[in-house]
């Protein structure tokens, strides 16, 4: 079998890592001939032809993203446009079984796709409804629409992604399936369970849907009464976001219990620093950070909210209401009860090695494919 994944991105982040956990099992184990299309070179490339397949750059935009407003984001999915025939004429002479889109804000893939008569399968990793920063001169229903009539068939990362699709195009129903992302812990469990709660992570680009500043403002709250905790904040991204970070957490009074990692191509290491882990997204659409902080045993303290309620109702962290103050309850009740927060601890070691043992989502992943290419007329 022929397979095209389109990669949104050639970087290193959560979509990129289960791409190349998709293309190990596609390539590596089952021996499939796999190729990556990339909008440029960087670091995901080396890793992806260590796998096992050949990566090819051709240029192209995305309609979603950050800063797509009504203008921007129209020039954005104009540029995606004119880039299918590219796609097309790449499809059209290489004649792959398949092609899959790795993300929804990249939409060049699928058209092309159409267009040639390859069969398409698109795999949706963000809340498409409700995340801010997923931003589109194009109506999210739209887009949604758009992803339904594009695809022979859906794979959303979790039940919460699921769910935001067949809400704006119930012709989903039947053609979607639910598979999580394959994680891999990068290192050995942490120590056992045992310390106290004093040192807290939380990674991932500063944006108010991440939560950084309700994690620094939780801190202050406990500062004030007497719990001085750490917090180290990973991945926060342009120098300018930390400034605007460190200035709030010193006019919180806290600010030399916050520290800033601009970016970390290895998290482990942080997550052994740390007692437990914050997931403060609003609209997480899975949780990669979740289910690594619990491959390393340690818990995670989350905002009862999308893809991290899924992951924490197996167990191995805390879901509270997802504002500040209610974080800082929390942290207090479990830095104030070393009994209750090392039985969190255990919880959390239990549910990592669950994980650890699920090594089926890159596996399902590709015998679905296998599937659609024998059901092809």
């Amino acid at each position: 079998m022929k397979v095209v994944f389109v990669s949104h991105s050639s970087g290193l982040l959560g979509a990129e890592r289960s791409l190349l956990a998709l293309v190990r099992e596609a390539a590596g184990v089952r021996g499939h001939s796999v190729t990556v299309l990339t909008p440029d070179h960087g670091p995901l490339c080396d890793r992806l032809t260590a796998a096992g397949a050949e990566v090819v750059v051709l240029a192209t935009r995305l309609w979603m993203g950050r800063r797509h407003n009504a203008v921007v984001g129209g020039l954005r999915t104009f540029q995606a446009a004119t880039s299918v025939p590219r796609y097309w004429r790449y499809l059209r002479r290489h004649r792959p079984d398949l092609v899959v889109t790795n993300s929804a804000v990249v939409p060049a893939g699928a058209l092309a796709a159409r267009l040639a008569g390859v069969r398409h399968v698109w795999v949706v990793r963000e809340s498409l409804l409700s995340n801010p920063d997923l931003r589109s001169a194009m109506p999210r229903r739209m887009v949604a629409r758009a992803i339904s009539a594009l695809a022979d068939r859906v794979v959303a990362i979790s039940e919460y992604v699921a769910a935001q699709l067949i809400a704006a195009a119930p012709g989903l129903h039947g053609r979607i399936a639910i598979i999580a992302p394959s994680v891999t812990s990068a290192g050995p469990m942490a120590a056992p369970p045992g310390s106290a709660l004093k040192r807290l992570v939380l990674l991932g680009r500063a944006s108010a849907e991440k939560g950084q500043r309700d994690a620094i403002e939780a801190v202050a709250i406990c500062a004030q009464e007497g719990l001085p905790l750490e917090l180290t904040l990973v991945g926060v991204g342009e120098a300018k976001a930390a400034r605007d970070l460190a200035r709030y957490a010193e006019s919180r009074g806290v600010g030399e219990l916050v520290r800033f990692v601009g970016w970390a191509d290895d998290p482990q290491p942080f997550y052994h620093w740390a007692d437990a882990t914050l997931m403060l997204s609003r609209n997480e659409a899975f949780g990669r950070v979740t289910v690594e902080s619990l491959l390393s045993g340690k818990p995670v303290i989350g905002y009862r909210a999308g893809g991290t309620s899924e992951i924490l109702a197996g167990g191995g962290g805390a879901l509270v209401e997802p504002h500040a103050t209610a974080l800082a309850g929390q942290l207090r009740r479990l830095a104030g009860n070393p009994g209750i927060f090392e039985s969190l601890q255990t919880q959390a070691v239990s549910r990592g090695r669950e994980l650890a043992a699920d090594t089926s989502a890159a596996a399902r992943f590709t015998t679905l494919l296998e599937d659609l290419h024998r059901a092809a007329p």
